[in-house]
């Protein structure tokens, strides 16, 4: 990733600047109270004190070998899930998060537009065709019936399912948001931040929260997209049998409405209702279920991970 560049190159500008000068004024700080400590225990012969220092002082190596060790790991970790994410179609090489980008754009791109486009179109077809009346009877007290009315059925349940896909496709652009977003603040701010408040004692269990959150959400959330991507496209390019309605009318005994449906030549009943229904059952998968999964492994990880900075160090 290209954030982690600055911790696997070592690039002096980016460790210099950045994580060095609040390691070093945080560990300062802690080597000076600690050295306070050790003075006020041997002035006042507090035992109290001296315990408190000695503490502290393990605490503040394991805080600087738990820095070298988790810039380690996260470098490790990044790129092992590039490499997992790597396609031969790109010899370049691609990290986790462009490929869950590239991901929800397809999801979004070939997936829900094609399906609004053609839910749209049949909208307006129902509307046209619904709108056509026959007058029965002399005009005086003659009767007016719709010519189309199945049209008005069908213009109503596509208005409810425009009304599923919107918001489920603003759900695929708040994720890819939310992937930048994870992508330029979580390891270059928060894991820095996690380290150094990870020195001082009041701030212990938060710095080891905001560790275990910067390496969850920056490397194990988007990880879950390759697994998506790696699943649902494998299922779309399946060749799975798209669903057929005139088929299945001829498959349950109503061969003559079949008939009439393809005879009639107003719509294509597979292509402008059956197929968008098709799409959007990979479009629930990605708007609903997989995002919550993708959230419940992360999170998993953070408790567990926090816990054991917690517990074991």
């Amino acid at each position: 990733m290209y954030i982690l560049k600055a911790y696997c190159s070592l690039q002096p500008e980016y460790m210099a600047d950045t994580i060095a000068p609040f390691v070093t004024v945080s560990l300062a700080l802690m080597i000076f109270l600690i050295a306070l400590s050790w003075m006020a225990a041997a002035l006042f012969r507090k035992t109290e004190y001296e315990s408190f220092a000695s503490v502290e002082l393990s605490q503040l190596v394991v805080s600087v070998l738990l820095f070298v060790t988790v810039i380690g790991a996260t470098c490790f970790a990044t790129n092992m899930a590039d490499l997992f994410a790597r396609d031969p179609a790109h010899p370049g090489g691609r990290d986790v998060f462009e490929v869950g980008r590239e991901y929800l754009n397809y999801i979004s791109n070939e997936i829900a537009l094609p399906a609004v486009i053609n839910l749209e179109i049949l909208k307006l077809w129902s509307q046209f065709m619904g709108s056509w009346t026959m007058r029965w009877g002399p005009s005086v007290w003659g009767i007016i019936l719709p010519g189309f009315p199945s049209f008005i059925v069908i213009e109503r349940v596509v208005d409810f399912l425009l009304l599923l896909i919107s918001p489920f496709t603003a759900s695929l652009f708040v994720q890819m948001a939310i992937l930048e977003v994870i992508r330029g603040v979580v390891l270059p701010f928060v894991l820095p931040a996690g380290l150094v408040l990870r020195i001082f004692p009041p701030t212990r269990d938060a710095g080891a929260f905001m560790i275990a959150s910067a390496i969850g959400f920056g490397i194990v959330y988007p990880y879950t997209y390759v697994m998506h991507n790696a699943v649902v496209i494998k299922m779309l390019n399946s060749g799975a049998s798209e669903p057929r309605l005139t088929k299945t009318l001829e498959d349950s005994g109503f061969g003559e409405v079949a008939g009439n449906i393809s005879l009639s030549g107003l719509f294509s009943a597979d292509q402008m209702l059956l197929k968008p229904l098709h799409f959007l059952s990979y479009l629930l998968l990605q708007a609903l279920f997989l995002p919550a999964l993708s959230i419940t492994i992360t999170i998993a990880f953070i408790k567990g991970f926090s816990k054991f900075i917690n517990q074991k160090l």
